[in-house]
């Protein structure tokens, strides 16, 4: 079968988490540098975001799915419990991390520091700094529950 290709920007926390699942499957890929709207993002993904992945026929979109297609297409450990509670509780977690602390932590914290609108890119103290009461808030959680 043909090469697993993983299309978007290498910085990017969802695109990381893609090539950790192949890397914790032992998957080779290739990744292809991409920003969005590219058009071969936008050819796979309806609202051009990243990462998508090529391999083969399968086209697919959403971090979630192409995690998923990882652990159910190729051999090795799988990424989520195959039974159902664990399954779930796991799923539980992707979800509340994809919609929470990635809001807060990438979103807000990081984006303050990394991608700064301010001159010469200077750190966004304001933006961190509202950032920051929550973010302590969400670790304390993560560790109290996953620590």
């Amino acid at each position: 079968m043909a090469d697993l290709e993983i299309l978007g920007a290498p910085q990017s926390n969802f695109v990381r988490t893609t090539r950790m699942a192949c890397l914790e499957k032992s998957v080779p890929y290739i990744l292809i540098p991409a920003f969005p709207p590219s058009p071969e993002v936008a050819a796979i993904h309806p609202f051009s975001k990243i990462p998508v992945i090529r391999h083969g026929e399968v086209k697919l979109a959403e971090t979630r799915a192409i995690c998923g297609y990882i652990d159910l297409a190729f051999e090795g450990p799988p990424l989520i419990p195959r039974d159902p509670v664990g399954a779930a509780k796991t799923e539980q977690w992707i979800s509340m991390v994809n919609t929470g602390f990635d809001l807060v932590f990438a979103r807000q914290y990081l984006l303050g520091y990394f991608f700064s609108k301010l001159p010469g890119g200077a750190p966004d103290r304001a933006k961190i700094d509202a950032a920051l009461p929550k973010m302590r808030e969400m670790f304390g959680i993560l560790n109290r529950e996953l620590g």
